[in-house]
């Protein structure tokens, strides 16, 4: 009798799922289950100080954030990285591990814990502008005040969540700043000492940072990773956007709309293995094309995006790499498709 218990050939996560959840799945590899948002040693590596936890995101899955690193991911990438396997043989293992063989177990019961989390808002208390913003801004990064007001960006004295202050306040040793998306707030430290002290934010997938500011229609539109690589590129005289991060997919209505304002999309990630690996899939899932700056760059001048390069070399420089870079991947393309 056919049994889709015993099949194997066209594994996919939706047919994992549908037989067994996300959290029986991290137990099973973790050894243990996990209160979500309570932090625990990581599974990945030794870890003395608990820095790696699960947590649900605004689409209702179960993630995971390692707040040393800062890589986050699904269940899926959470069995990638444990056990250094390609997307489709870490659905092989979780269904042979889990699934076949007589293995299967009784489902865990999902915890009490997990369920979506209060929707977060975020105040803030603005300051102005001073010689400190500048040189943090223009001086590295050729972004100047008029560009900052032009994508939403100000210093800010103190951030609230929920209207209760937190402990973070400007101080010329740690500045702050505030990038308004849409509605909702992105509170950003650049010299904080650790990733969770960073970043904080009430975005979602959906508030793409520097969508605002775009033209109705245009030749071309970098997806980049980070706002600052936004107004690089902006300064550059590129048109670019970015997700909330390198490791969010971009929505595919997203993807749509660009393709009916815009004759080419190109992404344009960090030259790093996370960088590189969503890089490869959002080009496969739209079809898409990209680019990353060459490995050289970051081993002479530690250079692995776009601000790097106006940072650790120049402005001019940057505006030739772009040029070139795009310039060669239009060749490449002419090539393949001859």
């Amino acid at each position: 009798m056919y049994n889709t218990l015993t099949v194997t050939d066209n594994i996919t996560f939706d047919k994992i799922i549908s037989i067994i959840d996300e959290y029986h799945i991290y137990s099973h590899y973790i050894g243990k289950q996990v209160k979500l948002n309570s932090p625990i040693s990581s599974p990945f590596r030794k870890d003395n100080n608990p820095s790696w936890s699960l947590f649900i995101s605004k689409r209702n899955e179960i993630m995971y954030k390692d707040f040393a690193t800062g890589e986050t991911g699904n269940v899926i990438k959470f069995v990638q990285t444990m056990f250094s396997l390609t997307y489709h043989k870490a659905l092989e293992k979780i269904w042979n591990d889990i699934i076949v063989g007589g293995k299967i177990k009784e489902r865990t019961p999902r915890i009490e814990t997990i369920q979506k989390e209060p929707s977060k808002v975020i105040g803030i208390k603005r300051k102005n502008f001073t010689k400190r913003d500048d040189d943090y801004w223009e001086v590295r990064y050729n972004i100047d005040r008029s560009t900052l007001k032009k994508f939403n960006v100000c210093p800010i004295e103190c951030f609230f969540v929920n209207g209760i202050m937190k402990p973070y306040i400007y101080t010329s040793d740690c500045p702050m700043y505030a990038y308004r998306i849409f509605n909702k707030f992105k509170i950003y430290r650049p010299f904080a000492s650790n990733k969770l002290d960073k970043w904080r934010t009430n975005c979602g997938m959906y508030d793409i940072q520097g969508w605002e500011q775009l033209p109705d229609k245009g030749d071309l539109v970098i997806i980049t990773k980070s706002l600052k690589d936004v107004m690089v590129l902006y300064k550059l005289g590129y048109n670019a956007i970015a997700p909330q991060s390198e490791n969010s997919i971009v929505p595919k209505k997203i993807i749509d709309n660009l393709k009916t304002r815009f004759k080419e999309i190109i992404i344009f990630f960090d030259n790093d293995s996370t960088g590189l690996e969503m890089a490869d899939k959002l080009a496969y899932k739209y079809d898409l094309k990209y680019i990353y700056i060459p490995l050289s760059l970051y081993e002479i001048y530690q250079a692995k995006d776009i601000s790097d390069i106006v940072y650790n070399i120049d402005l001019k420089y940057a505006d030739e790499k772009m040029k070139e870079m795009l310039n060669e991947k239009k060749e490449s393309y002419k090539q393949e498709s001859s």
